[in-house]
């Protein structure tokens, strides 16, 4: 017995791979669902969101506070007219720095508002006070001489 051992052209020879040789058809092959595998529906992942570090700013929307009510309000029940008065005309200048943008000397202005009317409060509320107690303490004293109690 002879054996023959046939040539073939290298054009001919067929090879049988176990895997597919094109990437798309490796890739639908690999995500295909299997027959075991039941399609239950899960419950979709939540998107990850990353935190900021430990060291960032937040940056806030620059809003520069007028204080106008304020000092309105202090012009017209303080004694002291001069810090109101003072304030409320800042005011008017505070609005105008505001709408041409000028952000940093807005904040400066604001923060001296501030100053004036806190002071103008403190004595304000000082003054309304002792107006108080002065006027207490005179009918008082006088209804103690209409009884001559004193």
């Amino acid at each position: 017995m002879t054996d023959q051992v046939q040539v073939e052209d290298f054009d001919s020879i067929e090879r049988n791979t176990p895997a597919e040789l094109s990437a798309k058809e490796l890739h639908n092959k690999r995500f295909q669902p299997r027959a075991n595998y039941q399609n239950t529906s899960k419950t979709p992942k939540r998107l990850q969101t990353s935190k900021p570090p430990k060291n960032s700013v937040k940056i806030k929307p620059i809003k520069t506070p007028v204080h106008f009510k304020w000092a309105l309000f202090l012009t017209i029940f303080c004694f002291f007219l001069v810090g109101p008065c003072w304030a409320l005309y800042k005011t008017i200048q505070l609005r105008r720095m505001i709408q041409r943008q000028e952000n940093d000397a807005a904040d400066r202005l604001s923060h001296k508002i501030t100053t004036v009317l806190v002071v103008s409060t403190i004595l304000g509320i000082f003054a309304w006070v002792a107006i108080l107690f002065c006027t207490v303490g005179l009918l008082l004293t006088g209804e103690l001489l209409a009884t001559e109690a004193i």
